[in-house]
């Protein structure tokens, strides 16, 4: 990911410093500051997550073509944020957030190491999102967030997180899904919509019982492959945030979840009816692994996928 791996190799490039004084012999002196990790994960071309760690120093990013959503992991630190003509210098909390929007270039001066989880959205991608929720998205406009608590940003950043430490444990549909969860929640919360629209910006609507069994039949016709999102949705005729929305409600779980239930559940029968291998009916039922498949069993029916076959079969 060009646009925020990149930054292993940013320097200050800016004119002036942030005081207001010449910065050019800074620029001379000022070291790299490199990305000492950088794990990268994308999801169907709406977004892009990476885990950085950055050493003390400097960090300029040039204007991304979305919108990047930050989470500060680490221990707190000072930090000199500046973002066209504004400055914000203070202490950065563990969990504080930033939104640096579309086309804005950014420069950090941070006092010690940082560990971040950055989220890039494209802008077509909130626009589609915002067209969805029936609003005009030629009159909204993402707000910039300075260094300030987002819990449920945090939350997203660290499911993120987390699903780039377990290899990717939770599938493209759960990541899918939490890149809708952002761009809703950038619209509602961190937009130029008022009260009102924001109120409307994810209501739920209603879900007919055809609607869910259009849902169910392509779920189960399409387990082996790559399920996602909006094709789920699409097969119900809704788009995917109040798809996922009213799914839940009429379940009791998000499309992810059961999605799980269901692989898990036919893994089961092909445990039992089947020679197949672990690592063939993990494929067989649309996990990436055997690993996966085990991770899963294990979680929702207490066993091995071995221990279970061999409990079906005695």
């Amino acid at each position: 990911m060009k646009g925020l791996a990149g930054t292993n190799h940013s320097r200050n490039r800016y004119g002036r410093a942030v005081d207001g004084t010449s910065a050019g012999l800074l620029c001379e002196e000022t070291p790299e500051t490199p990305v000492l990790r950088s794990k990268e994960l994308k999801v169907f071309g709406a977004i892009e997550v990476a885990h950085l760690r950055l050493l003390p120093g400097e960090v300029e990013t040039p204007p991304f073509k979305g919108h990047l959503v930050n989470v500060h992991l680490g221990a707190p630190h000072r930090l000199v944020q500046r973002r066209n003509e504004r400055t914000h210098e203070g202490l950065k909390a563990t969990g504080a957030v930033d939104i640096v929007t579309a086309d804005m270039p950014a420069y950090w001066r941070m006092a010690a190491a940082s560990e971040d989880m950055s989220m890039l959205l494209e802008d077509r991608f909130i626009q589609r999102v915002t067209i969805e929720a029936d609003a005009d998205p030629d009159k909204i406009e993402i707000v910039p967030f300075f260094s300030a608590p987002d819990p449920q940003i945090e939350r997203i950043g660290r499911s993120f997180l987390s699903e780039m430490e377990t290899g990717g444990l939770g599938g493209e549909l759960f990541t899918e899904s939490l890149a809708n969860v952002l761009a809703l929640h950038l619209l509602r919360s961190h937009s130029s919509l008022g009260r009102r629209s924001r109120r409307r910006i994810g209501r739920e609507k209603g879900f007919s019982k055809r609607a869910l069994s259009q849902a169910v039949d392509y779920i189960n016709d399409n387990l082996s492959g790559k399920l996602a999102l909006t094709e789920i949705a699409g097969a119900a005729h809704m788009s995917p945030h109040h798809f996922a929305r009213s799914f839940k409600a009429a379940t009791g779980l998000s499309p992810h979840r059961y999605v799980v239930h269901r692989r898990v559940e036919r893994a089961k029968a092909l445990l039992s009816g089947t020679d197949l291998t672990i690592a063939e009916i993990a494929r067989a039922v649309g996990f990436s692994n055997a690993s996966h498949l085990a991770s899963h069993v294990r979680r929702l029916l207490g066993v091995s996928p071995r221990a279970l076959r061999q409990d079906i079969s005695s």
